[in-house]
């Protein structure tokens, strides 16, 4: 994420604020603890800068530090204010009856996940009821290209957006399998808005597989992406389209119950 420009002259932008919320976005999943000099080094900053800025964070509790590596990550604060996002809304209120009987009928742990900032935000997730159990903390933003909730939102939209998304974020190589050729990815889009549901095969985490659909409304417009995720131990290859039409269908349900409670968008 690139430093604010010289364009914010309002007199209410704060660029204090500003380097704080930088501090935090730095935080994923991939990275949940990160020590002074790395963020000073992302940031461009100087650590003594960086220090003032994550003193003040830790006074309010949004971030901490591991007593263990002093390094730091997000406090308490963190989850408190993105609880009131993320557990808020008729969406999940709505998702979650889908979601469980999903669950119940398959076993699998299953998500429902939105595009935002060129990833994909899980927002609600129920766990699976087998003796293997995947899960990944609501919250957590993945890949677009290497995951199948993020091809499933990549398919839906205008190719020339597609390829805007996939230039910023690029095509990282997370296992063996993910794909990482434009050309090859073009063409898996274009089979996954054929059929309307996506797979995913160790693209994005080895030994671990998922499928998904998105959820549009009448208009054809993406609300969110509904998807199951699973040990590959725990499926055989040639059961993965199975998987994805039954994904697809309690995705259509979910659609048409979202439409009768007014459910414009996954806000």
């Amino acid at each position: 994420m690139p430093l604010p420009t010289p364009t914010e002259h309002r007199p209410e932008f704060s660029l204090s604020v500003s380097r704080a919320l930088q501090i935090l976005s730095r935080f994923s999943h991939e990275q949940p603890e990160l020590g002074l000099s790395e963020i000073s080094r992302s940031l461009s900053l100087s650590k003594a800068s960086v220090s003032r800025f994550l003193q003040a964070l830790e006074m309010h509790g949004f971030v901490d530090q591991n007593p263990d590596s002093r390094r730091y990550r997000p406090g308490p604060e963190t989850a408190r204010i993105g609880s009131l996002y993320l557990a808020g809304g008729l969406l999940k209120q709505v998702a979650l009856p889908v979601m469980k009987a999903l669950v119940g009928r398959l076993g699998f742990t299953s998500y429902l996940s939105t595009f935002k900032d060129d990833r994909m935000l899980i927002l609600v997730s129920v766990e699976g009821t087998g003796p293997i159990k995947y899960s990944i903390p609501v919250g957590t933003a993945l890949p677009a290209h290497s995951t199948a909730t993020g091809k499933a939102a990549l398919a839906l939209m205008d190719e020339k957006d597609a390829k805007a998304v996939l230039k910023r974020a690029g095509l990282a190589a997370h296992t063996k399998h993910t794909i990482t050729q434009a050309g090859e990815l073009s063409r898996q889009l274009a089979e996954i808005r054929k059929r309307g549901y996506s797979l995913n095969w160790e693209e994005y985490t080895p030994g671990v597989a998922s499928v998904a659909a998105p959820v549009v409304n009448a208009k054809g417009r993406p609300l969110c992406v509904l998807s199951l995720g699973f040990a590959t131990s725990q499926v055989r290859q040639d059961q993965m389209h199975a998987l994805g039409r039954q994904v697809k269908a309690a995705a259509e349900d979910l659609a048409t119950r979202l439409e009768k409670e007014g459910v414009r968008d996954a806000g």
